[in-house]
């Protein structure tokens, strides 16, 4: 079979498992998906020279894409919806709704298979315009049908700029961090205390958020301090007991007295009577495991105050954060210190021997990672305007290095592409996963358990995928360990680093002969 038919029924039936779980409207965002991946595959596979030659490629692949994603739909709300127990959408809605998603499909799918014969300068600048306009339409998209995805897109794109910042300190620099979450914790707790009516304070957003940054980056430096001298485990076991200090910590500061230590402590082992001079006195600065709530958020001229309710001013806030991450990585990867920092992750010895500072370039690499973290922590303590130490627990770095892991170490964009997949599976698919389960059991196998109530409660109360959400992300990591240990968009340094010479000529060889 054709390597193009292969790839695209693979995309259609992945697109088609988004349209047959959620169903309804939801074609429309899984046709747009599968004509971005079969455009972006067909762009890369081309070696066409004219406009034709291109169309010609990828008519079949579109229009076989095009089929089973429409097959699945319609099965899905003539059968599926009813063994769920939903109503059917009506048959106009349905027809506005599948058109809609394979005229998505096929406009994206040949939109970008014809950028393959622009000039090399202009592939790029499409390519720009073409991402911005998915991005910036998607919320409007998400409203027009109903999903109400944006808001669960939000919390991805919060933790995308966890692992972007991640990245820097274990992709970049090569050292294991598993207490990531401690400045996640750091920057939300700093945005809590600064603009939080329950302390008084009622400093703006947008200064917040960048002393939540600074304040998590001072604590990177601290951390990285006592790590200098440990590589490997060792540095992972610091940095973890690191990441579990500090929700403890958070949820006991709630008698914090703060004194000058000459006037309070030293003077007085002389015996020296003087007045102590104290700062603050049995200040509750967390609320423990109550947290802190509510929490400032963002105000602009015209949109006003930002609201729980209407989500698109969040969305195009953390994407702007996230176009401002990227920037400013990339400038820290091309400069001399992301320089040292690859140099570091090779040979520290060797690095070291060449007039690299390994002490400062270790700090940077946490400091940097931190603030990145602080960022993030800003803008989840606004969003969900309230903070509580249970979120910033040891799974929060699992999942970030997860992102990190599965998008690719080292590259920015496999990275993102990482990120959104974790957190698009963890925050969309396993709970609407959860819902159809649930439907489809109440609707065939729990009234034929009713003259057993145990068991039927077991089932019922079992069948919920979202309790095994830690081992579907151990699975996967199982499964791109052994397949793709570098990643599904990996660096160039670290694809070359993981396989060996033989292994890429024997993947390009067959890529060649498949073609």
């Amino acid at each position: 079979m054709n390597k193009h038919i292969k790839t695209s029924i693979s995309i259609a039936l992945a697109a088609g498992f988004v349209a047959f779980l959620f169903g309804g409207w939801a074609i429309v965002v899984a046709g747009g998906i599968a004509g971005l991946g079969l455009g972006y595959y067909l762009f890369g596979q081309s070696k066409a020279q004219k406009w034709q030659d291109s169309i010609k490629e990828a008519l079949l692949p579109t229009l076989i894409t095009a089929v089973i994603l429409l097959a699945l739909s319609i099965f899905q709300n003539y059968y599926v919806a009813a063994a769920i127990g939903k109503k059917p959408i009506p048959f106009n809605t349905m027809l506005q709704a599948n058109a809609t998603g394979i005229g998505g499909l096929i406009f994206f799918s040949f939109a970008l298979t014809l950028m393959h014969i622009l000039p090399l300068r202009w592939q790029r600048i499409a390519q720009i315009v073409l991402l911005t306009f998915v991005v910036i339409s998607f919320p409007f998209i998400d409203k027009f049908t109903g999903l109400r995805w944006t808001a669960q897109v939000i919390f991805a794109l919060i933790f995308t700029i966890l692992a972007l910042g991640l990245n820097i300190v274990v992709g970049f620099a090569g050292l294991l961090d598993l207490g990531y979450a401690a400045f996640f914790a750091i920057g939300a707790y700093t945005t809590g205390i600064l603009s939080s009516p329950q302390h008084g304070i009622f400093l703006n957003f947008w200064l917040v958020i960048w002393i939540a940054a600074g304040v998590a980056g001072i604590f990177g430096l601290i951390l990285g301090a006592p790590t200098l001298p440990l590589r490997g485990d060792y540095l992972a076991i610091v940095t973890l007991g690191f990441g579990e200090i500090v929700p403890v910590l958070f949820k006991n500061l709630i008698k914090v007295t703060i004194q000058e230590p000459f006037t309070c402590w030293i003077l007085p082992l002389f015996r020296i009577q003087t007045s102590c001079i104290t700062f603050m006195q049995d200040v509750d600065l967390t609320a423990g495991e109550k947290g802190i709530s509510p929490i400032g958020r963002p105000i602009l001229p015209i949109i006003g105050e930002f609201q729980s309710n209407n989500p698109i001013p969040w969305y195009f806030l953390i994407i702007a954060i996230i176009l401002l991450s990227v920037f400013l990585i990339q400038r820290l990867r091309d400069s001399r210190m992301g320089r040292a920092w690859m140099a570091i992750r090779e040979d520290e010895l060797a690095a070291s021997q060449m007039g690299i500072d390994p002490v400062r370039t270790k700090l940077l690499a946490f400091a940097m990672g931190a603030t990145f973290s602080g960022f993030a922590g800003a803008f989840y303590g606004a969003y969900v305007r309230g903070i509580f130490p249970s979120v910033f627990d040891f799974s929060v770095s699992i999942i970030v290095l997860c992102m990190v892991i599965l998008g690719g170490l080292g590259n920015i964009n496999g990275v993102i592409v990482g990120g959104m997949v974790i957190m698009s599976a963890d925050r969309l698919f396993l709970p609407a996963l959860k819902d159809f389960l649930a439907g489809l059991l109440k609707a065939t196998i729990l009234p034929a358990l009713s003259s057993n109530p145990t068991l039927r409660a077991a089932v019922e109360q079992n069948a919920n995928p979202i309790l095994y959400r830690f081992l579907l992300f151990g699975l996967t990591l199982v499964i791109m360990m052994a397949v793709r240990p570098e990643g599904l968009i990996p660096s160039a340094q670290r694809k070359a680093e993981l396989r060996s010479d033989e292994e890429i000529a024997a993947d390009q060889a067959a890529a060649e002969a498949q073609a």
